[in-house]
């Protein structure tokens, strides 16, 4: 056995790692579970089902350290240093530039990091009956479906049809498999995410804060209903997410405040994957990656990647004073002899720490606003503009920007004055959070914006690297290649179109 620390920073724990180490038949799907003690003979508790559920969440950190490449590296919101050498990290530019193959490292480690967390999420589902205590079945259950809706939720927005498993499979099964069709993942997903809003508690707070509760499943589930669209789940998206705005969460009074490291977890956060620095395995890459190159300590401990550039649009998008960007971004750093060097990088998940990738700062993956602005958009999609609409847009907007900044009917008078407000204020709102690629996917906007960012930005049309410039955003590449080894597993798989 080996001591872990779990993920909440509240709560240490015995974690028998053994049982958690996946790997697959054939490298197919992460499906196969492994374990030195035996899978059948560990789930004979409800404790070592509380462990097993402790597991997802730890899951949870291969799908983060790379979610940024898939999701804001691909918007207009950043790009990768192009000072950098063009062969050095070359799976990253290869994303940046929407030229990545199937064979992209990054892409099978990010499609497999979601198998992981679903594999894990289908492990406990069919181990709950030692639960005998209902509640704790209940909240064990939720938990479990609420984080494998997470993982579909972001496949399917990145892969479109993908392999819906309900139970752990052996790997002769998984190859006989085939992807289910968008309309059925995102079945899927929101039968997941209805259960576990009847299923979680009101709240988590104590040893069990940063675990999920029902609001942080209806905020998802609103978000997956409005993507899959149609009047019906429009609808149902306006009434859970009215439940959630009239319910325990709130806006800080600030948004530095949001994202202070001494205030994680406040009650604006309703899921983050959490990070702890101090050399003990928890701490986040972040920094280090989004740091600007040969910035040496003067921004972080330990360099910078360069990784995940803020665009020049991205900059110029804050209005003066507007101190979500200093929250966010800086479009400079002091360094040697106090010499201002002029590189733009994220500063949102930046802190103190002493060791290279051994950030504190945790990743916020739905918080209140992201609530109030999604039921503005279900809101506008089903009946335009109102001021019930707007009242929920100026919220988020207002608490930044002061009152005198609130919108109303007089310039936001059509559906698409209305969605173009809309689209600004989530994109200078979440900021670096991963959710501008998905926001551009889900109002088709996409290939607009993006063609315009390939032809406006710089380092896309920079004469001394010829080989980095882009042409406009093809249809077929807003969706990733599926990962090579799965085709060569199971020659039957259709590949995305285009790849």
């Amino acid at each position: 056995m080996k001591i872990y620390n779990f993920p909440f920073k509240s709560i240490k724990l015995l974690f028998l790692s053994t049982a958690f180490l996946f790997i697959s038949c054939n490298e197919t799907l992460d499906l196969e579970p492994i374990s030195e003690i035996g899978v059948g003979e560990f789930y004979k508790t409800p404790q070592e089902v509380n462990l097993a559920v402790i597991s997802i969440y730890n899951s949870l950190y291969g799908m983060q350290n790379r979610e940024w490449m898939l999701t804001e590296l691909r918007s207009d919101n950043t790009y990768m240093n192009p000072n950098s050498t063009e062969t050095k990290d070359l799976a990253v530019r290869e994303i940046d530039r929407f030229v990545q193959s199937s064979q992209n490292i990054y892409l099978q480690e990010y499609w497999k990091a979601c198998y992981r967390t679903i594999n894990l999420s289908n492990i406990v589902l069919q181990n709950l009956t030692v639960v005998t205590d209902q509640d704790a079945r209940n909240k064990y259950e939720g938990e479990a479906r609420f984080l494998r809706a997470h993982a579909y939720f972001n496949l399917v927005r990145l892969w479109g049809g993908v392999f819906l498993i309900e139970a752990p499979v052996s790997g002769s099964e998984a190859k006989m498999m085939d992807r289910s069709p968008q309309s059925e993942v995102y079945a899927f997903i929101a039968n997941d995410l209805r259960l576990a809003s009847d299923m979680l508690p009101l709240s988590q707070s104590g040893a069990s804060l940063g675990r999920v509760a029902a609001d942080a499943a209806k905020t998802l589930l609103g978000k997956v209903l409005i993507t899959a669209g149609g009047d019906a789940n429009l609808t149902e998206a306006r009434s859970v997410l009215g439940e959630v705005v009239t319910g325990n969460f709130r806006l800080q009074s600030t948004y530095g405040a949001v994202f202070n490291i001494g205030n994680e977890y406040n009650n604006e956060i309703m899921f983050a994957v959490r990070y702890q620095s101090g050399s003990v395995g928890l701490g986040s890459p972040h920094p280090n990656f989004f740091a600007p190159l040969q910035s040496d300590n003067y921004v972080v401990f330990g360099n910078g990647d360069g990784l995940n550039v803020p665009t020049a649009n991205m900059s110029a998008a804050y209005s003066t004073g507007d101190p979500r960007k200093a929250s966010s971004m800086a479009d400079t750093w002091i360094g040697f002899n106090g010499a201002i060097r002029q590189d733009k990088h994220i500063t949102k998940y930046n802190s103190t720490f002493n060791t290279v990738d051994d950030g504190g700062n945790d990743w916020i993956i739905l918080r209140y606003a992201d609530a109030l602005l999604l039921l503005s958009e279900a809101i506008n999609e089903q009946s335009g503009p109102s001021e019930e609409a707007l009242g929920y847009l100026n919220q988020v907007r207002t608490r930044s920007l002061g009152a005198s900044a609130a919108l109303n009917l007089n310039t936001v008078f059509t559906y698409f004055d209305f969605k173009a407000a809309l689209e600004n204020e989530r994109r200078l709102e979440f900021g670096f959070e991963n959710h501008r690629w998905f926001d551009l996917v889900r109002t088709g906007r996409a290939e607009i914006v993006m063609t315009q960012h390939f032809a406006t930005e710089f380092q896309y049309n920079d004469p001394a690297h010829p080989s980095l410039n882009m042409g406009p955003l093809q249809h077929y590449q807003i969706f990733l290649p599926i990962p090579q080894y799965e085709i060569d597993l199971n020659p039957n798989i259709a590949q995305n179109t285009g790849y």
